[in-house]
């Protein structure tokens, strides 16, 4: 398994303000086969911003009221990543806090084409819908070649399904008052 390599620090900020369960449908599991994917399509895709797609698995649906529906969630995360970066805790460069903000906005309804690291982004969230009973999957939504091969959807639907949690000891949710 990749070596996940996010700002253990950043866990405890968005606890903080997150207001779901965090061993919910949205929640840290739900997370880490988000990085997990990000991770796998860009060992796939070199020329990806693989600090972009990690800060994207833990922020996408860091800002969600509900588990249903809450068209404003990636605008809102995006706004927490802005917040976050200006205050010292992303280490972005500008270019990147763009591609961040751009996919956790957009996350839900982007459209292809896009920045290829955006794309990659939606696909490694996207490639975990099967965690939801009888959703699939659509490789026409997808972006990325790497997202599209069928050996990496069947990969991810299996993990998805089974409710696989990579990283638990890293995802724990951290004490409220850290």
């Amino acid at each position: 398994m990749m070596d996940p390599c996010f700002p253990p620090h950043l866990l405890p900020l968005i606890r903080r303000q997150y207001r779901l369960e965090w061993d919910g449908l949205h929640g840290a599991a739900h997370w880490a086969r988000v990085l997990e994917n990000g991770l796998h399509l860009c060992a796939a895709t070199p020329a990806l911003r693989r600090d972009v797609v990690i800060h994207f698995a833990l922020l996408h649906d860091a800002c969600r009221h509900n588990d249903d529906h809450d068209p404003q969630h990636g605008p809102r995360a995006a706004l927490f990543a802005e917040q976050l970066h200006h205050e010292g805790q992303l280490s972005l460069d500008p270019e990147g806090l763009a591609l961040l903000m751009e996919a956790c906005r957009t996350h839900t309804g982007g459209r292809i084409p896009a920045h290829p690291t955006v794309m990659a982004c939606w696909d490694s969230d996207r490639l975990d819908l099967p965690r939801i009973w009888g959703i699939r999957v659509k490789p026409e939504r997808l972006g990325t070649p790497a997202a599209r091969a069928t050996e990496t959807i069947s990969w991810a639907t299996e993990k998805a399904q089974r409710g696989h949690f990579p990283w638990p000891d890293l995802f724990a949710e951290p004490a409220q008052d850290a």
